[in-house]
Formats: C-alpha cells, sequence, structure tokens
C-alpha cells in the first residue's frame, strides 16, 4: 500500500508498479527503478525477482567497497561469475 502525493491510495502486489511511484534521490536507487523499468518494458514480468538479485549483487559488493577495491574489479568479476554460469 502506497500514499501517492495527492492523498490516494495505491494498493498492489506488482514490484513495477510500487517502483513507479516512489520518489527517490539515491543515484544507486534511481539505477535499481531504471533496472525495474527495463524488465518489465523487456519482459513484462520479473520486476521484484530483478530488485532482489541486484539488491543482493550490491550487498555482496560492499565488503569488497569497503576493503577498497576498486568498482571496476568488482563489476569484472561479476561478469567472469555470469561467462562462467553460462558457459556451464
Amino acid at each position: 500500500m502506497i500514499l501517492d502525493p495527492m492523498g490516494g491510495i495505491l494498493m498492489t502486489n506488482d514490484g513495477a508498479a510500487i517502483l513507479r511511484e516512489i520518489d527517490v534521490t539515491h543515484p544507486a536507487a534511481k539505477s535499481m527503478i531504471e533496472l525495474s523499468r527495463a524488465q518489465d518494458e523487456e519482459v513484462g514480468d520479473g520486476t521484484t525477482s530483478v530488485i532482489i538479485i541486484a539488491g543482493q549483487m550490491l550487498h555482496v559488493a560492499l565488503p569488497c567497497l569497503e576493503r577498497n577495491i576498486h568498482p571496476t574489479v568488482i563489476v569484472g568479476a561479476y561478469r567472469k561469475a555470469l561467462d562462467d554460469a553460462t558457459r556451464a
């Protein structure tokens, strides 16, 4: 349930609908919303799943960032993991 700026109530379990209604300023949050939007446009489903997966990827990357591992190194590791997973 979301309260919109006009005072109306939105009741939904659709992740894309929820993310369309919230206003964010953080760059990572904006990227997550754009990711959800792209998933909805391309596939029409799976928006909640893609947000959960991306959120977990960010969660796992945080300790690496805290150890001053450069973001491009982390992204490179994720790309290698994707290559390994799709090859198997």
